[in-house]
């Protein structure tokens, strides 16, 4: 095997180890409304974990999904988080190898997990996890030396390029129905993530994140509650497979076209 693909797949091992532990930290995190302090412990008996229920994914599947000392139910959102984290962070091992740009989109998946963390259980996308992605993605452009003039209208039109329609549409489908329609939360997400997706990008990141939230809510039993779904963690799974997938695939499509 090739030493800089060995390499490549080594790294991927290690980020899917710290992608996991990552995703078990942040599922606490969301869960206490901040960063956890103290001993991690049971939120039902309080016994103090020990570092064998500790370790990610697999605490979880060796224990059943339940505290070893009480039976109750540990929430499967943490074993999600810790999948989601180990898979997500090989992948862009795997896809950027290592590189500054590897740390920037490395930064901005662990911040979409907690803001998908949070939206699933509050419906709220923080302000001021969205102005850290902001900030992370300028401190990047200078770190990669990437040109400005080149760089900063394809930020402005892959921010805009979704953003600002859908909050138009917002506004005028709130005023006819006299009620809100889509979270300011999910547009300013939208508005994020263009500055690090190209406006065709972004195109295909709303149509995938829409697919995957209307294949969420058909499921079993979820039409009858009519519960509102949040859009967060589909756009964030919508990033990450356009990331990840997206170039070659607008690609092909745009060749089709000629």
């Amino acid at each position: 095997m090739d030493a800089d693909l060995l390499l490549q797949f080594y790294i991927a091992l290690w980020l899917a180890v710290l992608g996991a532990a990552l995703g078990s930290f942040l599922c606490c995190a969301a869960d206490r409304g901040g960063l956890p302090t103290g001993r991690s412990r049971c939120d039902g008996c309080g016994h103090v974990l020990g570092v064998g229920e500790l370790i990610p994914i697999f605490s979880y599947l060796f224990s059943r999904g339940r505290c070893r000392h009480c039976g109750g139910a540990i929430p499967v959102r943490c074993l999600v988080a810790e999948l989601v984290g180990a898979a997500g962070f090989a992948a862009l091992g795997l896809k950027f190898g290592p590189s500054l740009e590897l740390v920037m989109q490395l930064i901005l998946a662990g911040l979409l997990l907690l803001l998908s963390l949070v939206d699933w259980t509050t419906h709220i996308l923080p302000d001021k996890l969205l102005l850290v992605a902001i900030v992370n993605r300028v401190a990047f452009l200078v770190l990669l030396q990437e040109p400005l003039g080149e760089t900063l209208p394809q930020m402005a039109l892959g921010a805009f390029s979704v953003s600002l329609p859908l909050l138009l549409l917002s506004l005028v489908m709130d005023a006819l129905l006299k009620k809100d329609t889509l979270g300011g939360g999910d547009i300013k997400l939208l508005f994020v993530l263009g500055l690090y997706l190209s406006w065709l990008e972004m195109l295909l990141l709303l149509v995938l994140a829409c697919v995957l939230a209307l294949a969420w809510a058909a499921g079993p039993g979820r039409r009858q509650s009519g519960a509102e779904i949040p859009l967060g963690p589909f756009l964030a799974a919508a990033w990450l497979a356009v990331t990840l997938f997206g170039g070659p695939l607008i690609q092909w499509y745009l060749s089709l076209l000629g």
